[in-house]
């Protein structure tokens, strides 16, 4: 059986030609339910600025490393092992240098307040191969501030010299507030550029380390303020109050002079620019709307945006011959999702994801000037094209009319739907969305032999702002019946058996199935529930404790989905799994990262303990250093063995029909 190799094992493989791919499709078997759970075998992959070098993380928990390879040859420059941490980001700086960003998860010696995760950075100087944690110590041993970084490293160079600028956390008065730093990459001098105030969120420098703009923003008041200027000097530019959907500060308009402000209206997301210094009103940038932006590698600068369709993702750049070349490139792929990864500051030289049924989840190197496209690496190095179940887009009607937008992805071979038991798999946020590339969650489930369905319910972002809005006050409510609509609609089809339903989700999505067997009846026969919220009141009250006080941003944004007026407002009982955990109708397992900072495990323990005493089914799985995003391999695996086993009790895939229906509780 042919099977491809990862980077580390093969070089550079010459796959296809813009204008007519033509890849080969390796063989397959049955695939480990491991192979989904492990971490990606390339998880994080970077071009160099000048196209020559390539960084990327590969391999397992244990044998993770940092590859720094070039691209000509495909010849190792640096290795460096990473183990177990946590590694989020890699950004170029300069040819020389490799910023690296990890999170961790610590209580912090003087902060009062649970275990947070917290973001760090490294540079990796590819020459020397020496790795320097930046922001250690205090600045000319003075300056008393944490070794976090708050906001993404800002690269710069000036004066010939590779600057990096982050945004970091210093105390005043016993207060952390957010303070910019630069570190000069070669010598590793770390300066104080600004400090900020208790309500600065970001800072913005231009392409000579010049401050040019920052954001405050009240908490308590929802004031949100833009300060930008020229030669260090900041004026008042756009001020306004936004007690939740404020707007952000998104980097260098279509010029150096100009910011792009993202703005929230009725319906849509848009992008407006001002000029540096001016108090006039951003001017939108309507070609823009509802994406994310795209920015030259060399000089920051907006040159177009991106935005997920219903099975791929849309590129439209601002220059024609950009956007002619982009669908160039997506028309070669065929179906398949193309997505840019990264590029050169020439922009010649792109490192493309790409994935669907022919391809699997893969990534690509182009050349644009020769327009060949080389494969480079998989991303699961042991999940095959034909291991990939196929993913549909669909729609259907809610009870109250309300299109929803859904993906449904088969068992492996299966092309004629009929009778499929179903796994619907609700995404977390909620203010999230699920995105037509590859799902390990999903896949893995589908390999099982289960149909998935991934309902983008109302509340949903990617689909307009109309859309997210119409979930206002709808979580437990009208979120949670377009699932079961969604399953009412495939039974209808013939699709799926409605006897034989579960549903699994993590966070909102762990939220949900809760919902779906306490607030609902009679139409999930198990449930699994990662991370969920069980106990609504309980979360906002940590939440009031924990980010600071009861009027923040972040609990308007809770409350507003809840419709609820105070953490303490007794309505939230109603939505609250927890409360009706005697009336389940289904077994229950759940499962929880203990080292998770977004959602306590505290939720969990209380649902478990709720079941329990109402005489329930329910086992419960404690998963050992996790956080709240899966983030190693052990406890991935761990979480589909027990969801897959749990499901194969409750949910077989070969019991005849009328059996599964005698079974029933």
């Amino acid at each position: 059986m042919t099977k491809r190799m990862g980077m580390a094992r093969r070089g550079w493989m010459i796959a296809v030609l813009l204008g007519g791919f033509a890849a080969a499709v390796p063989g397959s078997a049955a695939v480990p339910l491991a192979a989904f759970g492990h971490l990606p075998t390339v998880d994080q992959i970077a071009l160099s600025p000048d196209g020559t070098k390539v960084a990327l993380i590969v391999g397992g928990d244990n044998g993770r490393q940092l590859q720094v390879r070039a691209v000509a040859g495909h010849a190792m420059l640096k290795v460096a092992t990473v183990s177990r941490t946590k590694i989020r980001a890699l950004q170029w700086a300069g040819g020389n240098h490799l910023l690296i960003t990890q999170s961790t998860t610590a209580e912090v010696l003087g902060l009062s307040g649970p275990k947070r995760e917290y973001l760090l950075v490294s540079d990796l100087n590819v020459t020397t191969g020496k790795m320097t944690a930046l922001l250690n110590g205090g600045v000319d041993n003075k300056t008393e501030k944490l070794n976090t970084i708050v906001g993404e490293p800002m690269v710069r160079t000036v004066k010939g010299r590779v600057i990096a600028y982050l945004p970091g956390v210093t105390f005043v008065s016993s207060q952390g507030v957010v303070t910019l730093f630069s570190v000069d990459l070669d010598s590793h001098r770390t300066s104080q550029i600004a400090v900020g105030n208790t309500d600065t969120d970001e800072f913005l420098v231009d392409a000579g380390g010049v401050l040019v703009a920052r954001v405050d923003y009240a908490q308590r008041s929802g004031r949100w303020i833009l300060f930008t200027g020229r030669g260090g000097r900041l004026n008042k530019t756009m001020e306004d109050v936004h007690p939740v959907d404020s707007p952000w500060l998104a980097g260098f308009g279509r010029t150096p002079g100009m910011v792009m402000v993202g703005l929230h209206d009725d319906d849509d997301t848009a992008f407006g620019e001002i000029a540096l210094g001016s108090d006039t009103a951003p001017a939108v940038v309507p070609v823009l709307a509802n994406g994310s932006l795209i920015t030259d590698p060399a000089t920051g600068v907006t040159i177009g945006s991106s935005r997920h369709s219903d099975l791929g993702v849309d590129y439209h750049f601002l220059d024609p011959a950009d956007t002619a070349l982009w669908a160039k490139v997506a028309r070669g792929f065929g179906t398949a999702v193309v997505q840019l990864e990264s590029w050169s500051d020439d922009r010649k030289t792109m490192i493309l994801k790409v994935e669907g049924q022919k391809f699997g989840a893969a990534y690509y190197l182009l050349d644009v000037a020769t327009r060949h496209a080389a494969w480079l690496v998989d991303e699961y190095a042991a999940i095959q094209p034909d291991d990939l179940g196929e993913k549909r887009s669909l729609h259907y009607a809610a009870a109250d009319g309300t299109d929803i937008p859904a993906y449904l992805t088969l068992p492996p071979g299966v092309t004629t739907a009929k009778g499929l038991p179903l796994v619907v798999l609700p995404h977390g946020g909620p203010g999230a969305r699920d995105d037509p590339g590859f799902d390990w969650w999903a896949q893995a489930l589908a390999s099982r032999g289960y149909a998935v369905l991934q309902p983008q319910f109302r509340g949903s972002t990617g689909f307009g702002g109309h859309f997210h809005a119409a979930g206002y006050g709808e979580w437990g409510r009208k979120m949670q019946t377009d699932l079961s609509d969604g399953v009412a609609f495939l039974a209808k089809a013939g699709t799926i058996d409605a006897r034989r339903v579960c549903i699994v989700g993590a966070s909102y999505g762990g939220y949900a199935a809760l919902a779906g067997v306490t607030l609902q009846h009679g139409i999930y026969r198990c449930a699994v529930s990662l991370a969920g919220p069980s106990d609504l009141r309980l979360m906002l009250d940590y939440e009031r404790t924990f980010t600071g006080g009861s009027k923040n941003r972040t609990l308007r944004h809770w409350q507003r989905f809840m419709g609820a007026k105070s953490p303490s407002d007794p309505a939230l009982d109603a939505i609250s799994p927890v409360k009706f955990a005697a009336t389940a109708d289904a077994p229950v397992l759940l499962l929880h990262g203990v080292d998770d900072t977004v959602v306590a495990i505290d939720q969990s323990k209380a649902m478990a303990a709720a079941l329990k005493r109402g005489g329930k089914p329910v086992e419960f799985v404690t998963l050992p250093g996790e956080d709240h995003w899966l983030s190693r391999s052990e406890t991935r695996a761990a979480m589909l063995d027990a969801t897959v086993a749990f499901l194969g009790r409750h949910l077989p895939v070969d019991a005849p029909a009328a059996k599964v229906a005698a079974a029933a509780p």
